[in-house]
């Protein structure tokens, strides 16, 4: 009987973490990269109110699916325990995020330069999804503190997680909107480009997880195959990242 109940909530397990999986995969692939123009086009329409412009740029960021935004951090956000666990998960990551763009937004206001950071991203994918690997297994196998014998997200390691995605993708949007705005303000309020950006990206991400885990809990009904799903779906994403950064040697960009 209890080879037949462990077998059953294994299969749920697998089940559920492949259909997040695929469900995250097709979001990041299907989302046209739309982000740059449109933000140029926003920062440039509201002139003088650049800070809420670039509050409504990372919040756009945040619901866009990406390899460092919300199909990253639902696999965190589902293991956790509680609504007050997921909003740490997803703050931690986003600060994370946050705190790189916000030093170098600053750093860049200073120098007025620019670097053609794009080449860094099939790098920063492989780094990313290695990562979420060694996150992943990590919970799966490592000794650490659970809550009735679910492990859940270690926040060092969503807080590392968060540093490494930092510098993929969009990062190069904060260095374009600062050099942008920069000329209107004066340098030493350069950092709130990157700051805003990653406060509006937190508080998107926190909106769609919450409301991921929330109707996933209800759905499923058994939180600890949520959390065995979540942690399995991280590793699922993290071999699809460094797939994604191995396909992006080989390809062209734009």
């Amino acid at each position: 009987m209890q080879g037949t109940i462990f077998s059953s909530k294994s299969s749920k397990i697998w089940l559920l973490a492949g259909i997040i999986s695929v469900a995250i995969i097709i979001a990041i692939m299907s989302m046209p990269e739309v982000l740059e123009p449109l933000a140029k086009y926003i920062v440039k329409s509201m002139g003088p109110y650049w800070l809420l412009a670039v509050l409504i740029v990372g919040v756009i960021h945040g619901l866009k699916p990406d390899e460092h935004t919300w199909p990253i951090t639902v696999s965190y956000g589902l293991m956790q325990r509680s609504v007050r666990g997921v909003i740490a998960a997803v703050s931690v990551f986003a600060g994370a995020l946050t705190l790189v763009w916000t030093l170098m937004s600053a750093l860049v206001g200073e120098l007025m330069g620019l670097l053609n950071t794009s080449v860094l991203d099939p790098y920063v994918d492989i780094i990313v999804g290695l990562t979420m690997i060694g996150v992943a297994a990590y919970l799966v196998f490592g000794k650490h503190g659970d809550h009735h014998d679910v492990k859940t997200a270690d926040y060092r390691l969503i807080w590392i997680h968060g540093l490494a995605a930092a510098f993929g993708g969009d990062f190069f949007i904060v260095l374009i909107l600062t050099i942008a705005i920069v000329p209107m303000i004066t340098a030493g309020l350069s950092f709130l480009v990157g700051f805003m950006f990653g406060f509006g990206s937190w508080l998107a991400q926190t909106i769609i997880v919450l409301a991921i885990y929330k109707g996933v809990v209800k759905s499923v009904g058994d939180w600890s195959v949520v959390a065995e799903a979540g942690r399995i779906a991280l590793g699922i994403l993290g071999l699809f990242m460094i797939g994604l950064g191995i396909y992006s040697f080989f390809t062209p960009s734009g």
